[in-house]
């Protein structure tokens, strides 16, 4: 069995990094059922593993928050599974929204493949498609396995061909096909809201006393191509994705190193100036937002010395 995963590992790695990282994304998430805990598999779902970093995707947000008890624990379940030096994880981390979406795809694509068998057997690829394939097949050595990476290779080439044959076209960004309405595959259109996400985040956190309304307008004088992808609602998503980011990483031990951050979350929720925050708000706030705190916050624990000291300025 080891020689047989040898073998299968050498062919895959012989059909170029892209291919390879992917076999051992997919190795993980399809043995994820026998690697770990049921409890873990019925709420974690891994979604790709890249560069020492397996991303997961939790069913609920509850479990998010446990999920860190247990990092250590799955980490090191994964790598005496698999015992190889490539499938070394050593980090875990929550899945950004165009993964999933990414993962998603793929596992729609594989099922539409199926429904779609018929149709595509009725395509007919040109001699250069088919050669193309072949070459990229020819790299693995192993007999057997060339034959079964030339059939999937060839059925993908054809289920590119029957999209396209129905007004799908490619992506503005990559390679991915789009329907015929769209400019962007969902993946990328994800990026672009990742990156606009980012934007937003430097704005609210340079001037958190600023309204949404006057973030939007900022974002929209800075990237005025974007202004329609920038609406209201996303910007208060934004500005609340934001508080709950910053609030999760403070604690009630590190009260000097946290102040300025504690002031920030509070002028963002508030929406006011250093000027007009009192202590009376700042307890009031904190008490709020409890919840989403790394560790539950102690409101009377908290001395107020940075917000004297800046009043007093």
């Amino acid at each position: 069995m080891r020689d047989l995963e040898s073998v299968l590992h050498e062919s895959m790695r012989a059909l170029g990094d892209e291919h390879y990282k992917k076999f051992l994304s997919d190795e993980i998430i399809f043995k994820w059922d026998s690697i770990v805990d049921k409890s873990i598999s019925d709420n974690v779902q891994p979604i790709v593993f890249e560069n020492g970093v397996l991303f997961v995707q939790t069913k609920s947000s509850a479990f998010k928050d446990q999920l860190k008890f247990f990092v250590e624990d799955i980490i090191d379940t994964i790598n005496e599974y698999f015992n190889r030096g490539e499938q070394q994880v050593k980090e875990i981390r929550p899945a950004k929204p165009f993964q999933v979406a990414e993962f998603n795809e793929s596992r729609r694509q594989v099922e539409q493949s199926k429904q779609v068998d018929i149709n595509i057997d009725g395509i007919i690829l040109t001699p250069e498609e088919v050669a193309s394939c072949e070459a990229s097949a020819q790299k693995i050595a192993d007999e057997d396995l060339r034959a079964v990476a030339l059939k999937t290779l060839l059925s993908r080439a054809k289920y590119k061909k029957y999209r396209l044959s129905n007004g799908w076209h490619k992506c503005k960004f990559c390679d991915s096909l789009c329907e015929e309405t769209e400019t962007l595959c969902e993946v990328c259109r994800l990026k672009e809201y990742e990156k606009i996400k980012q934007s937003l985040f430097e704005i609210f956190y340079d001037t958190p006393w600023l309204s949404s309304e006057e973030v939007q307008k900022i974002f929209a004088e800075k990237f005025p191509n974007l202004r329609e992808e920038c609406p209201i609602d996303f910007v208060n998503s934004t500005r609340t994705s934001l508080i709950q980011l910053l609030a999760g990483h403070l604690s009630p031990d590190d009260e000097d190193e946290d102040s300025n951050e504690i002031m920030r979350i509070v002028m963002l929720e508030r929406r006011l100036p250093p000027d007009k925050v009192t202590p009376a708000i700042i307890r009031r706030t904190l008490g709020e937002l409890h919840f989403n705190f790394a560790d539950p916050i102690r409101v009377h624990r908290y001395k107020f010395s940075k917000f004297r000291n800046l009043q007093r300025k």
